[in-house]
């Protein structure tokens, strides 16, 4: 049996921007915490990962397409192939869930 998770207390260990701690495995995805504040570089993933923001708001801006304001509740499904960056000027929590192959990226 799986011990339940507290968000806030893994968030209290998150020190740096873009780093991430680990939440959950289901099958083959990582549910992982991560703060977002300022701007990250532009990538992509051959599988889709999704953000979902707890606190804050983000922008994921993508490169050949428009930028989307994700707020506090709201999710973002960003397809594999797809080139972008995520940002926060005020500062963001944000639960990713990502396939676990491509977790090191």
């Amino acid at each position: 049996m799986e011990k339940k998770q507290n968000i806030r207390q893994i968030a209290s260990r998150l020190t740096e921007p873009f780093k991430h701690l680990v939440v959950a495995q289901v099958d083959d995805y990582c549910a992982y915490l991560t703060r977002i504040e300022g701007t990250y570089l532009f990538h992509q993933h051959p599988r889709d990962e999704m953000y979902l923001v707890v606190e804050g708001e983000i922008a994921v801006d993508y490169a050949n397409g428009p930028s989307v304001n994700v707020g506090e509740g709201e999710t973002l499904v960003v397809r594999a192939g797809e080139k972008h960056r995520s940002r926060s000027e005020g500062g963001a929590l944000v639960l990713m869930f990502k396939a676990r192959d491509l977790f090191a990226e």
